[in-house]
């Protein structure tokens, strides 16, 4: 990219120079055309007068011999200024006859001149004169007209003012050449502001890929517009916006991983050390028949307990490392759900002699989710209610388009818990809860499963009258 821009760099400024000659040029071939063309303008006038004025002094044979030395000086002179006017000078014999201009000329340096050009014009073997010449008289620029002839013995000279015209070409000239520095400058600077401004979002994405191999993701380069550039630009925001979300989302699940090990080292630590202790004491200790059975009963429930901790900690985990290759959502008639969901609760509802009560508005009522993982959240709800409810009593599970439903009317959770139960590890009831085998990990499982399905968790509970927990659809 830097070498195309560089290619186009040179090729522009070679455009704009050799551009900027090429006017410039032809600025000066029309200055100097102009001149010529007032040069021929002129001689021509200068010859047509010429003509004239030979035409008004030429004399017949008789006039010749009639004519005296007297009289020709009058004549030429009187011809003289008929013809030119006060805008030429007369010599006659090589003196100055008469002159109607401002300047004085040095005809014989003008003759000399003229027989030294190239140039010069013949108009006959006894006249001789030359096309315009350009002196500098008194600070003005005159084209000069010089001619003379020999057999009549007068010269010559008029002129041209052409100071105006000269200055005026010099100044278009380097107005000319002012203008076209200006341009050359002007158009460098668009240039350059163009350039910079095309390589802006190339410079901003090679800052960005400088900052996103540092693990800085929050660099946005311009995306606007619907340039090439500006489309790189939003597919490279695009995707250090996935970068950053799939880090966010690792960080988050390795900082939950890190809590539930840390909590889980926390929650062996009990059982662990009460089982090296009832270990201990059947190892070293002579007990009764009575006092061994209980030990190893404690054991046994301890040892039940962590294994039931383990199985629930691989299912959580494993729903934060690979919960798109679990997650399979389907569509699930929610009656027959229900019902399944009531066959495979059926034993713990019996432990405690606790009715569950199930209601579906509508009984065709459909909706998508992971059948499995559902069945994991309901269980583990109504647990949870058959654990905080009386012998006897009874639980209600519920579903309605807007939201699927587990109610029970034992004694409830305090106001200050509501938003701790469903952290990792958090029991209400610490005591009777581990006594009773519980792990804290239901509802933590729960919160996640329903968060996979974009659906949410909603737990209202008065103490001593009951807690009802509602998935909204």
């Amino acid at each position: 990219m830097k070498l195309l821009i560089k290619i186009f760099s040179q090729t522009t400024c070679i455009i704009l120079l050799v551009s900027s000659g090429i006017f410039l040029y032809t600025t000066y071939c029309w200055k100097n055309q102009s001149i010529q063309n007032i040069n021929s303008y002129e001689s021509s006038i200068f010859r047509t007068n010429i003509l004239q004025f030979e035409n008004k002094t030429s004399l017949s044979d008789n006039q010749k011999q009639n004519a005296d030395n007297e009289m020709r000086p009058q004549i030429v002179t009187y011809a003289f200024r008929q013809v030119f006017h006060d805008s030429a000078v007369l010599y006659l014999d090589g003196k100055m006859t008469y002159n109607g201009t401002v300047y004085e000329f040095d005809v014989k340096k003008l003759r000399e001149l003229c027989a030294s050009k190239a140039n010069m014009v013949d108009h006959g073997s006894n006249s001789d004169g030359h096309g315009p010449m350009i002196s500098q008289i008194n600070g003005r620029t005159l084209l000069l007209f010089y001619y003379g002839n020999a057999n009549m013995g007068y010269q010559i000279v008029t002129y041209k003012d052409i100071t105006d015209v000269i200055e005026k070409s010099h100044l278009l000239f380097f107005q000319t050449g002012g203008f076209t520095l200006s341009l050359i400058v002007v158009m460098g600077i668009i240039l350059y502001l163009s350039l910079r401004k095309i390589t802006a979002p190339l410079t901003s994405l090679r800052e960005a890929t400088l900052l996103v191999s540092e693990g800085i993701y929050d660099f946005k380069v311009p995306s606007e517009g619907n340039t090439e550039l500006a489309q790189v630009g939003a597919t490279f925001n695009f995707m250090t916006g996935k970068i950053k979300e799939q880090i966010e989302s690792l960080s988050n699940i390795n900082r939950t991983q890190k809590q539930l090990i840390g909590s889980l080292a926390h929650e062996l630590k009990t059982p662990m050390t009460a089982i090296i202790g009832y270990a201990d004491t059947l190892l070293t200790v002579r007990l009764t028949p009575e006092r061994q059975e209980k030990a190893l009963i404690y054991i046994e429930n301890e040892c039940r307990r962590l294994s039931r901790l383990s199985m629930k900690m691989l299912e959580l985990t494993g729903l934060y490392e690979a919960s798109e290759d679990l997650f399979n959502p389907a569509e699930i008639q929610v009656d027959n759900f229900l019902k399944e969901v009531k066959e495979l609760i059926d034993c713990r509802l019996q432990e405690k002699n606790i009715s569950l009560d199930v209601f579906c508005e509508p009984k065709e009522l459909v909706k998508k989710f992971d059948q499995d993982l559902m069945i994991s959240v309901v269980t583990n709800l109504i647990d949870n209610a058959v654990k905080a409810s009386r012998k006897e009593s009874k639980i209600v599970l519920e579903a309605t388009p807007d939201h699927l439903m587990v109610q029970d009317f034992g004694k409830g959770i305090p106001k200050e818990d509501l938003e701790m139960v469903t952290e990792p590890f958090y029991m209400v009831d610490k005591s009777r809860s581990r006594a009773k085998g519980s792990v804290g990990l239901g509802l933590s499982l729960c919160q996640k499963i329903i968060e996979l399905h974009d659906f949410q968790l909603k737990i209202e509970s008065n103490p001593g009258k009951g807690t009802t927990v509602s998935v909204f659809w």
